[in-house]
Order: structure tokens, then sequence, then C-alpha cells
């Protein structure tokens, strides 16, 4: 399912409104949520969830954020507006006001050396407010020139700005029968603008990369979504000439510098592990996020900002999660050059689709939402949301490192007295499988290739937060799942998320 998918209108072949209604009958049906709560996110209150009160007429359908220099945001709205929130730190009294419009469906949006950009179907365009009355009197067309048809599934997305001041953007596959691939140019890969405007392809083989994020190292990362040839969500690292896995992509490119590698026929029959050895050009993604269990479908991208206001996740990142209206957390380490890590759990019950996240000037998560074009668990079409760090400490499984005969796992807390006993082997308290999946055309992927993974042994350090456990048989380009159910802390604190999905992309040498 692609977030992403969002359109003003109902285009042909789109869900009509009794079909609209079945699927988001399936989907409270399926994962037994009836209704969003307006509640602390743990039972210990270490995060705490609020929702911004609008005027009735303004429709916030939030499809980009930008923090402010003075502390206001921005807020990009997929009618084609950007309106300014005066200030975040009280929802109740928030206002807002018109700062552009006009502009044709924009899916980002950044600050960056005194202007707005945003990336609108057609262009990236600079917004500027040059006469410092409040609203935007020029718009600049900084890039354009990819492949714009009509078909209603060619969106673009972002701008993030790297260290050198390029800015990238993604852009969507044209799904079902496409346009001839002159009219398309360039669907499905990512392009990178540099700041006089130049710009140039990077890498190919998106479907409906709707996420761009950069981590504190300066690599970029995007989402992408469920589909065919994604057997669910995945987060990428984007490298020059990496083709991420759909095929649509490859027509482009042909006797340019950036022709792909990898060429259709795409062989079949095949897991994503056996692809990533058998296609020129593949690379595995980070991480998979397990469908349903962490997500149904992925949205946007952001690092913790390292400033200690939101807890103790610093160098993490969180990530939207539309259909199931909720938050998740990545941590991410590199093994002989390649990026890979752990998903977990952080804020369910979101009152609808999270399409956006960013940082507001006191440090709090902004969340931006909608839930039009595609349904996604909540009560609300659309909003904006905030969660705050209260300042307690929850307990939280911190992050998992891949280790060459294993892993190590650390917790926010130390581990409950007597924690070693849990640990017998007969004992399943900690529950570890391994799982792949098919890369082939059809849309997603059931888990294949399932196995019960043994514990040979175990160490836990003496502060009682690490855990180092000898695993049998790890398996490179596996997701590796950990399910510490009913683990709890030296304070009595039961794990606020309990399992936690590994992909495992390269066994370390020698640690």
């Amino acid at each position: 399912m692609s977030p992403a998918h969002l359109p003003d209108f109902r285009p042909l072949g789109a869900p009509c409104a009794s079909r609209r209604l079945l699927l988001l009958c399936w989907l409270s049906a399926s994962l037994q949520v009836c209704d969003v709560p307006a509640a602390d996110l743990s039972a210990e209150s270490a995060y705490e969830l609020s929702t911004f009160a609008l005027p009735e007429s303004l429709k916030l359908e939030v499809s980009g954020m930008a923090l402010l220099p003075h502390g206001s945001v921005a807020l990009a709205l997929r009618k084609g507006e950007i309106w300014i929130a005066d200030q975040t730190k009280d929802p109740t009294t928030t206002h807002y006001r018109l700062f552009a419009e006009g502009l044709h469906e924009p899916l980002g949006l950044s600050y960056h050396e005194g202007s707005l950009y945003t990336v609108q179907r057609t262009e990236l365009t600079r917004i500027t407010d040059e006469d410092g009355d409040g609203r935007a009197d020029t718009y600049w067309s900084v890039a354009r020139g990819w492949g714009v048809t009509g078909n209603y599934h060619e969106y673009a997305y972002g701008p993030q700005f790297d260290r050198q001041g390029n800015a990238w953007i993604t852009l969507n596959a044209s799904i079902g029968k496409g346009p001839k691939p002159e009219d398309n140019a360039w669907r499905g890969w990512s392009l990178r603008v540099a700041p006089d405007g130049r710009w140039e392809p990077v890498s190919y083989g998106f479907r409906s990369p709707c996420g761009l994020g950069m981590n504190p190292e300066g690599d970029i990362f995007a989402t992408d979504q469920q589909g065919n040839w994604f057997p669910t969500c995945p987060l990428i690292h984007i490298k020059p000439g990496a083709f991420h896995g759909h095929a649509d992509a490859l027509v482009h490119g042909k006797g340019t510098p950036y022709e792909p590698g990898a060429s259709t026929p795409l062989p079949t029959g095949l897991t994503v592990p056996e692809a990533a050895k058998r296609i020129p050009d593949y690379r595995l993604p980070a991480l998979w996020f397990p469908y349903r269990n962490m997500g149904m479908s992925s949205t946007d991208i952001l690092w913790d900002d390292g400033s200690g206001r939101f807890g103790p996740f610093e160098g993490q990142a969180f990530v939207g999660e539309f259909t199931m209206s909720m938050v998740l957390r990545v941590c991410l380490e590199q093994v002989e050059g390649q990026y890979q890590g752990a998903c977990f759990g952080f804020a369910e019950g979101l009152q609808c689709g999270v399409l956006r996240l960013a940082w507001d000037a006191a440090g709090d998560l902004l969340v931006g939402q909608s839930n039009r074009g595609w349904n996604s668990l909540g009560n609300r079409s659309f909003g904006l949301q905030k969660i705050h760090w209260t300042g307690k400490v929850p307990f939280e499984i911190l992050r998992i490192q891949a280790r060459s005969d294993g892993f190590a796992i650390t917790f926010t807390q130390p581990l409950k007295e007597g924690i070693d006993a849990k640990l017998d082997l007969d004992t399943p308290s900690l529950s570890l499988r391994s799982h792949t999946y098919h890369y082939h055309a059809s849309y997603g992927s059931e888990p294949v290739d399932d196995l019960e993974l043994e514990i040979v042994d175990w160490t836990l350090s003496e502060n009682r937060r690490r855990l180092n456990c000898q695993v049998t048989p790890l398996r490179e380009g596996y997701v590796h799942t950990f399910d510490f159910k009913g683990w709890t802390s030296e304070s009595d604190q039961p794990l606020t998320h309990p399992s936690a999905a590994y992909t495992l992309n390269r066994i370390p040498n020698g640690k």
C-alpha cells in the first residue's frame, strides 16, 4: 500500500467509496484497532502526545514541514498551499497564516539559506518573502525536466539538502500501463540537484519513495512502499548507480552515462538475498520493515537532532507509518560498508496516517498527518500532533548490534535481578527467528524460509544493560526477529516495545 497515493481527485482505477470503506473495515478488524486514544505513549509517561487545535476552515493535510529560524514551522499542504504555524509550544493556541499558494501537489518542504524549497510535480521550487510582509512573492524554478504525463502515480518528493548544499529528490514510478519512456523520463529514480540548479540521476528502481532523510554522517536515505518488486517496505541508503529493485525504472538512462547495469527481463523465482547475488547493481536496503508487525506503508525519515531533548535515542531515526498511524524507531550500523540495523515500535494510536515528521524549536517531534487517497487507522482525516519527552527514561531495547556469532542487545535501563535465570535455554523468554522474502513482480511477499534460531550462549554486562547472545544460524540477507515479551527492568517496568527486527546484510568479522 502506498501512502503517497493521495490524489486530489479519484483517478480512473482508484478505489470507489464502497471499496475504500471495505478496506478500512478490513484494516480495523485485522489490526484490532477501533479508535485513537488521546493518551500518553507509555505507562510511565516518558512521552506525551498532544493534538493541535485547527480552525474549522483549515484542512491541514500536511505534506511537508520545515522549522524556520525564528521558531515558527512552515507547513506544506497537499492542495498546494504553505502555511506558517507561529509557535508549536502550546497546540491549543497556535496561530496559522497563509504564506504561499498555487503550488502543484508539494510533497516535501525544506528551509535552506533564507528560502523555502518544495518539490512540485514538475519542478523544484524556491519560495521567498522578498519584501518581508509575511507572504511569499517570489517563486523560482530551480530545477525541472523529469517526465510528467498526467499519470496519477507520478509523485515527486523532497527536497532533502545535504552538507554540500545539494537538493535530493525522489520520483515515483508510473504505475499501470505507463506512457512512453521518453515522456516519463527518470521515473523511479533519485536525483541530485546542485546549488546552481543542474541535476543528475543518482540511483534507480524506486516504486513510491515517499520519505527522504539524512543521517548524522551525511548519507541520504529513502523509504519505499510494499508492492510490485518490493516484498515489504524498505529503508534504502541511496548510493550512486544502485538498483533498488523496481523494474519500471530500467527503461530510463539507456545510452547515457547513467545507463542501468540491471536489465529486463529480471530473473524470476529468486529470494531477496539471491537477487542481490544475481542482478547487477541490485543493493539490499539498509533494513526491511516486517509487514504489519512493523508497519504497512513507511513514509518520512527524521534523525534525532543530537540535542538530548528527545530521550536516549541519539543517532537514531524515526520513521512515519501511514496505514497504521504510528511512528517507528530505527537504529543503524555499518558493516563492511553496508548499512543494516533494527527497527522498533515507538508511538502508536495517532489520529490518522503519518506523512511527515519534523523537530520544532523546543525539540519536540511534530507529526503531520493525512488520510486522503488511501485509508489509515484513526478517527481523523488530517491534522498535526506533537510528541514531547517528559524527561523520564522509558524501558526500551536501545539498540541491537550484529556480532560475528550473534547479537549484542542494549537496553535503556538495567534488567531486573534474576533475569539470568530466565535465560535458561529451555525457557522461551527470548524468541529469535529469521526469514526472508520473494523478489518478484507480484504485489508484496509473505515471509519465506522462516527458521527458529538457537541461542547457544549469552552473557550479561555488569551494569545489566547489555546482553550478548551467541546465535546460530546467522543468515546474511535475512531479517532476524526478536521477542522479549515479559522482560522487566530493575524498577519493574515492562518493555514498552518487546519486539524488534534486525536486517542482517553482512555478518561482521572478528566481533
